[in-house]
């Protein structure tokens, strides 16, 4: 029997939700959205549309798909950040809103500061949704993004190019534990305003109990911050020093209860000042950052 949209639509909302799907409603939409390229919301007013044979079977292996545990937004190949549509793939990181408060309190550093064309650095920058909204958001501002991987980098370069700013950001591949030794000559002269950071920082033994749609797809190098959490704080705070202007900011998103631990590194460092917390909605201190201290 032929099937309208609404029909399918329900019809999947059951599935999903048999699946333990938080939100099979919401997901069941934006599936049949995907497959028909409309808004979700136009959905609905085109409910009585039957659908042909060929996108009957090609939605109800959408669904597949998500019953069988692929994040959404790998699906449907897009994520919503900061108001801008990312594209996304399986091998980066999925933006979370979570991160938004990261960028947020830096475009108010920046206003408040009165920084005219500020170098930004964002290291391990994934789909590059923190480099691009900070370049959508801070005229005049200059980004380089830096990853590790081959295919963030790719990720990073498509979505530069879907918001016309590829022409503010610079692309990286390199080791942000070997970093500087590679670049030193020529950051030399030309140091950064902010240094920004949403590095791995989830503790090794911890990988095996995430939710499985994260475990099992989303890239293990942009979970796992090593035994305790902090490899990359380490790493992170070693570089401040060697590529922040005087007086430079650093500012890194971290989990639910690593505030204190990453304050703690900043100090030992000594060489940062004025270290503070941002909390996100839901009140855990989710970003922490300081203020580069050269005496």
């Amino acid at each position: 029997m032929d099937l309208n949209v609404i029909k399918a639509m329900r019809e999947a909302q059951e599935q999903l939700n048999k699946a333990g799907i938080a939100s099979p409603q919401l997901e069941a939409g934006m599936l049949m959205g995907h497959l028909l390229n409309c808004p979700r919301e136009r959905l609905y007013m085109d409910r009585d549309r039957v659908l042909t044979p060929e996108d009957t079977l090609s939605y109800f292996s959408l669904v597949d798909k998500r019953v069988s545990g692929v994040p959404i937004h790998y699906i449907i190949g897009h994520r919503e950040f900061m108001g801008l549509d990312f594209y996304v793939e399986e091998g980066v990181l999925i933006p979370r809103p979570d991160t938004e408060v990261l960028v947020e309190h830096i475009i108010e550093h920046i206003k408040n500061r009165g920084i005219r064309i500020p170098r930004i650095i964002d290291l391990g920058t994934g789909s590059g949704a923190i480099a691009i909204s900070l370049a959508k958001y801070i005229e005049d501002s200059l980004v380089t993004a830096v990853d590790i991987d081959s295919c963030a980098l790719r990720v990073t370069q498509k979505n530069a190019l879907a918001h016309g700013l590829e022409d503010r950001i610079d692309l990286i591949r390199a080791d942000i534990f070997t970093l500087f030794e590679e670049w030193e000559e020529e950051w030399q002269e030309s140091k950064f305003d902010v240094m920004v950071s949403n590095p791995p920082y989830i503790p090794t033994s911890d990988i095996e109990g995430l939710e499985s749609q994260v475990r099992d797809y989303e890239p293990r190098r942009a979970l796992d911050g090593g035994e305790d959490g902090l490899d990359f704080y380490r790493a992170l705070a070693r570089l401040g020093p060697r590529i922040l202007k005087r007086e430079g900011l650093w500012a890194v998103e971290v989990g639910y209860n690593q505030a204190n631990s990453v304050a703690h590194i900043l100090r030992a460092a000594g060489c940062y000042r004025d270290i503070y917390f941002v909390r996100d909605l839901s009140g855990y201190m989710r970003v922490v950052a300081a203020i580069l201290d050269h005496k």
